[in-house]
């Protein structure tokens, strides 16, 4: 079975919280605070995306949260994706 596969844009920051221990960094959506996705990524160094708006490609990670967390996504919290493409937004803009 293939995994989802989600496309998102944001500001990339990273992972301040132990809160969100099992990525390295989190999406922001443009205009607003809430972080939507945790990132994480065996293949791409996200730290050197870190400030700037992108544009990722990532799998959702089946089983986050754990199960004795399932209730916390209902509530709005942020799904893991594990990220194998990224681009920088931030040329764009300068067009």
């Amino acid at each position: 079975m293939d995994r989802p596969k989600i496309q998102a844009e944001g500001q990339l920051e990273r992972a301040g919280s132990t809160r969100h221990q099992h990525g390295s960094h989190v999406l922001v959506p443009t205009g607003d605070r809430i972080i939507r996705f945790i990132l994480r990524s065996e293949t791409l160094r996200l730290r050197e995306y870190e400030g700037q708006r992108v544009r990722i490609t990532a799998f959702l990670v089946e089983g986050y949260p754990p199960n004795e967390e399932e209730n916390l996504l209902e509530k709005g919290e942020p799904k893991l994706l594990d990220v194998f493409s990224i681009a920088s937004l931030e040329q764009e803009d300068d067009k």
